[in-house]
């Protein structure tokens, strides 16, 4: 994560040393996930709590208008039932869940928003902003529990794969405390589109409704 942070250090001090607006702002965002599949023997048995947090980047080219990026670590995951019996691999042993059960799964990644952003003029001490764009994202954990205790926090790094994407689209409101500084509040929807298992007889995908909450410098 800090080896990350340099560089969008760095793009901060050269776009505003080219006169190139920039801000940066720390964002903790409560979510709650779930998740979809693609095979009827799969549904899907509630929602878990999250946080993705970390520091956002906007890029102004035009008064109104920015590129949005960041650099957040994303906590994500669901609970699945399963009809059939499954079998998990973990630290190279298969283990095995009988039909079912619910499986809940904490997924947790590394996230690079791109998007683009449009802010309105300041309206008393606020401004109303809109954000959409795409998030690819890299796994660094994964793990599981049943609720019949066949898994339980097991690592299953094994079964899930190493990138997942998701499309965002993001709206709130900036109050103004004086100067740059600001606290930013919204809310944002975030559905994934690639599938986040290895597994080759289903796909699997992340879905988060968050409110978005930081302070903008």
């Amino acid at each position: 994560m800090k080896k990350l942070l340099l560089p969008l250090l760095i793009l901060i001090v050269s776009m505003n040393s080219y006169g190139q607006k920039a801000k940066f702002s720390f964002m903790a965002s409560p979510q709650i996930n779930w998740m979809t599949t693609n095979n009827d023997a799969i549904k899907t048995e509630g929602a878990v709590a999250g946080l993705n947090t970390g520091i956002e980047l906007d890029l102004f080219f035009a008064e109104h208008y920015a590129f949005s990026t960041g650099l957040t670590i994303n906590n994500l995951g669901g609970r699945l039932v399963y009809s059939d019996s499954i079998y998990i691999d973990s630290n190279g042993s298969k283990l095995m869940v009988p039909p079912g059960n619910t499986v809940k799964y904490h997924l947790q990644y590394i996230s690079l928003p791109l998007g683009l952003k449009f802010k309105t003029i300041e309206i008393g001490y606020t401004t109303i902003w809109v954000n959409a764009g795409l998030t690819p994202m890299v796994n660094i954990r994964a793990r599981g529990t049943s609720e019949d205790g066949a898994i339980d926090k097991t690592n299953l790094r094994e079964e899930t794969g190493m990138f997942n994407i998701n499309y965002f689209v993001e709206a709130g409101v900036e109050y103004s405390l004086g100067g740059n500084t600001a606290i930013v509040g919204g809310l944002g929807y975030y559905p994934g589109f690639m599938d986040v298992t290895n597994r080759s007889a289903d796909k699997i995908y992340t879905y988060s409704l968050a409110l978005v909450l930081g302070i903008l410098f």
